[in-house]
């Protein structure tokens, strides 16, 4: 295991990191798009984003989880996006970041955390199982993004 990393929220010179980290994912994010994003999500309590850094500042990795609350479950929180980069996988620093989550989300009261995580990503799957986590359930996640009521021009949340 890597020494513990630090955890804290992103800062504005965090983004390209942030945004090398995503594109392992397979999720190309523009810059500007991201830099909103992370302000927006920085500014609802109900939201935690952190990035790992080493000893040097360097971005090891990054989770973003959010409180949800739904008349059939309950309240739970949930990782949308956890990411360590290639070359520090297996070092602890994705566990010390769903660590983080879990503490965060009990001290809201909360004590049930759960991720999505799409079929092909087996190796996201076994780290999971190995921190505990179950599978409950296979979904189909549909979309529409209905364009006569997107406003024209760019809007703060997507954009």
């Amino acid at each position: 295991m890597l020494s513990e990393p630090v955890l804290r929220p992103p800062s504005r010179g965090d983004l390209p990191a942030l945004q090398r980290l995503l594109l392992e994912l397979g999720y190309d994010v523009d810059s500007t798009q991201l830099g909103r994003r992370v302000e927006l999500l920085a500014a609802h309590s109900d939201h935690f984003l952190r990035v790992a850094v080493d000893a040097d500042g360097e971005v090891l990795g990054a989770v973003h989880a959010f409180l949800l609350f739904d008349l059939t479950a309950g309240a739970a929180t949930e990782i949308a996006v956890l990411v360590v980069g290639s070359r520090t996988r297996r070092g602890g620093v994705g566990r010390a970041l769903v660590h983080a989550v879990e503490g965060w989300s009990a001290q809201r009261g909360v004590y049930r955390v759960q991720v999505r995580s799409q079929i092909h990503r087996e190796a996201a799957h076994a780290f999971y199982r190995e921190l505990g986590y179950i599978p409950v359930k296979q979904q189909t996640v549909l979309v529409r993004e209905p364009k006569e009521l997107r406003p024209r021009g760019p809007t703060t949340i997507v954009d």
